[in-house]
């Protein structure tokens, strides 16, 4: 990319005339961006816009002033704020930016919003975004309406609502399936297409998809374990060709309703992953009375059959590995974070809603190997990672920009493709610094497709 960007202090002003909207530009700024005085100077913010005129004054280079009446027109909070801006002289347009919406749920029962499972999550965003320039609020679907939106942003170290301009990017968080299905969710979607407002991760992606696109080239197979879409036929098969097998909802996730079935002696037992300890192992005389209690599950979901894999454990716990992933400003996949997740004793998923631990992964991969075979197998989980990521990214429906993608290691030492979140846990995350690095991913991903992107239209 090779447009250019600058960090600007904006100012308001209190306007002298009634119909004053000049932009005041320092001397230096103008012949910088060869502004064009004379012509109208057309200036957006987020996917809102108002023409305006350009006045130089003798100020600092990296400020501009506003008069008040534009803050208003534009939705903007009456306050200085740090902004990215770029200028186009073909049109005489000066774009100040990001503009981030976060599309959640929102509890508005406590006297402050709270935005659920992302609540410190958001506060991170809002205070790197705080740093690097733009604005960031977060909405609820219901917050749209006759083409205007509110949403809450931060303000007094308060979260506040009021009409906000509509945003450059939208990252979709919301935590439904059944709303993400809703006439109303696409509905929207459509007027974002129209608004030319791009929107990453706007869905969930389901078990069997992601095994289709992966299991669709060669060279991802070995990585992957034997699976299929459940049926009566397809669970016979492979719980004849393997001891132990897992029956996953194709919708599920933070490991609920996961059942592991084992074998031995023709006997089955199942055990299910939404039960505490050992109280919940059933046990079944043969397939046939299996079937039958599986049968009223498969009635409310649709599951997937997987080959289960005998993976290495720390301390007779489960253990595999979470690599978030997130897309740059070069638009490209990179390994933002990782980390060991150990599951709750007696518990045979390693998820932290059911229970889980986290480590730092080189340290526990150098508990269970030598360091330099745990460096080595660290580096190669991070490169499988962003391979998955650009495969998925490459086929799957929309903008993908941020994907956790589980890996396991077996007893020797081979990698194993567990799963991939379009959504992944905000509490899941290596480091105790205020801003993860997952925070200051997505936002240079939303800086890209604000600006960067846009530039290829």
């Amino acid at each position: 990319m090779t447009f250019s960007l600058l960090p600007i202090t904006i100012i308001p002003v209190k306007k002298f005339q009634q119909n004053d909207v000049h932009v005041q530009v320092s001397h230096s700024l103008i012949k910088y961006w060869e502004i064009d005085t004379s012509k109208p100077l057309i200036l957006t913010v987020g996917r809102n816009q108002i023409v305006t005129r350009v006045r130089g004054e003798a100020i600092t280079k990296d400020e501009i002033f506003l008069a008040e009446n534009i803050f208003s027109e534009l939705f903007l909070p009456l306050k200085e704020a740090q902004w990215i801006a770029s200028f186009s002289r073909k049109d005489n347009r000066l774009t100040l930016g990001p503009v981030i919406g976060v599309l959640t749920e929102i509890d508005q029962t406590g006297e402050e919003p709270h935005f659920r499972t992302i609540h410190t999550f958001c506060r991170e965003l809002h205070d790197h975004m705080a740093d690097i320039g733009g604005f960031l609020y977060v909405f609820q679907l219901s917050d749209f309406s006759d083409g205007k939106l509110n949403g809450y942003y931060l303000e007094n170290n308060r979260w506040q609502k009021s009409s906000v301009p509509l945003p450059n990017v939208i990252y979709n968080r919301i935590h439904s399936r059944k709303l993400e299905a809703s006439p109303f969710f696409q509905q929207f979607k459509t007027m974002l297409l129209t608004e030319n407002i791009a929107i990453f991760n706007d869905r969930f992606l389901s078990k069997e998809i992601v095994h289709q696109i992966l299991y669709s080239e060669e060279y991802m197979q070995p990585y992957l374990p034997e699976t299929s879409l459940l049926t009566e036929q397809s669970l016979q098969v492979i719980l004849e060709k393997y001891h132990s097998i897992f029956i996953k909802p194709i919708h599920g996730s933070q490991g609920r309703n996961i059942i592991k079935v084992s074998k031995e002696n023709n006997q089955l037992s199942a055990k299910l992953s939404t039960g505490m300890g050992k109280d919940n192992i059933l046990s079944f005389g043969d397939f046939s009375q299996f079937h039958k209690w599986l049968k009223p599950f498969l009635k409310r979901r649709k599951y997937i059959v997987q080959q289960a894999i005998p993976l290495i454990t720390y301390k007779e716990r489960q253990l595999d590995f979470r690599i978030l992933c997130h897309k740059n400003f070069q638009d490209a996949w990179k390994a933002t974070s990782a980390v060991a997740r150990i599951s709750a004793d007696q518990q045979f998923v390693s998820n932290i809603a059911r229970g889980g631990d986290m480590m730092r992964p080189l340290h526990i991969l150098s508990l269970l190997s030598d360091r330099s075979i745990a460096l080595q197998q660290l580096e190669l989980m991070k490169e499988l990672a962003v391979e998955i990521a650009s495969l998925i990214c490459q086929t799957a429906d929309g903008l993908v920009g941020e994907l956790g993608i589980d890996i396991g290691v077996d007893e020797d030492g081979k990698l194993w493709i567990i799963e991939v979140n379009s959504k992944p846990s905000k509490n899941i995350e290596e480091g105790s610094k205020k801003i993860r690095p997952s925070a200051k991913a997505l936002l240079e991903y939303c800086t890209f497709l604000s600006f960067g992107a846009r530039r290829n239209e």
